[in-house]
C-alpha cells in the first residue's frame, strides 16, 4: 500500500512539474519565435508531402510501363467480373506497396502535428495547406475496402493461387491491362 501511495505522489509531482515547466517555457517564447516554430512544423510537413508526391509519381511511371499478359488468368475458372475485381484489388495492393504506406502515415502525423502547433501558438488554424487530413488519411478508402470486400468473395483456393502470381505483385497499368484482357 505504501509503495502505491509513493508512486501516486511521485506521479502527481511529475505532472505538476511538467505542467509548470511547459507553462514557463511557453511564456518565454515571443511571437516571432512562435512563427519560427510554426514554420518549422510546416516545413517538415511540406518536405514529407513532396517526398510522397515524388514517390507517387515514380509508382505511376512504373505502373504505366507495365501491362499484364492477357493469358494471366487462363488457367483459373474466373468470370469477367471476377477478373475485374482481381485486377482492381491487386492494383490497389501494388500501389500501396509501391507508394509505401509509411510515407502516408508520416505525412498524416506531421500534418496533425503542424495543425496542433499552429493552433497552440495562434489559437486557431489559419495557414492553408495543399491537402487536408481526410485526404491524407482516407483518400479512396471506400473504394479500396469495397474492392477488398469483393475480392474476399472469390474462393479461397483461387485467391491463394492469385497471391502467388509474381506479375500481380508489381505495379501495373490497370486500364491497359483490362483492355488487353477484353474486360472493357
Amino acid at each position: 500500500m505504501a509503495a502505491v501511495s509513493k508512486r501516486f505522489i511521485v506521479f502527481f509531482l511529475w505532472v505538476f512539474v511538467s505542467a509548470a515547466a511547459a507553462e514557463e517555457s511557453a511564456m518565454l517564447i515571443n511571437p516571432q519565435q512562435e512563427d519560427e516554430i510554426i514554420n518549422l512544423a510546416y516545413t517538415q510537413m511540406q518536405g514529407s508531402f513532396e517526398a510522397l508526391e515524388n514517390k507517387i509519381e515514380q509508382c505511376r511511371i512504373l505502373a504505366k510501363n507495365n501491362t499484364l499478359p492477357p493469358t494471366l488468368f487462363k488457367s483459373l475458372p474466373l468470370t469477367e467480373q471476377e477478373m475485374r475485381v482481381i485486377l482492381g484489388h491487386f492494383k490497389s495492393l501494388t500501389q500501396e506497396k509501391c507508394e509505401d504506406m509509411g510515407l502516408w502515415a508520416k505525412l498524416a502525423m506531421e500534418f496533425a502535428q503542424f495543425k496542433h502547433i499552429e493552433k497552440y501558438y495562434k489559437g486557431k488554424n489559419t495557414i492553408e495547406t495543399a491537402v487536408n487530413f481526410e485526404t491524407i488519411c482516407c483518400i479512396s478508402s471506400e473504394g479500396r475496402f469495397e474492392e477488398k470486400w469483393n475480392y474476399l468473395k472469390i474462393a479461397p483456393e483461387i485467391r491463394e493461387k492469385l497471391e502467388r502470381i509474381p506479375e500481380l505483385q508489381q505495379p501495373f497499368d490497370f486500364i491497359k491491362t483490362a483492355e488487353i484482357m477484353g474486360l472493357f
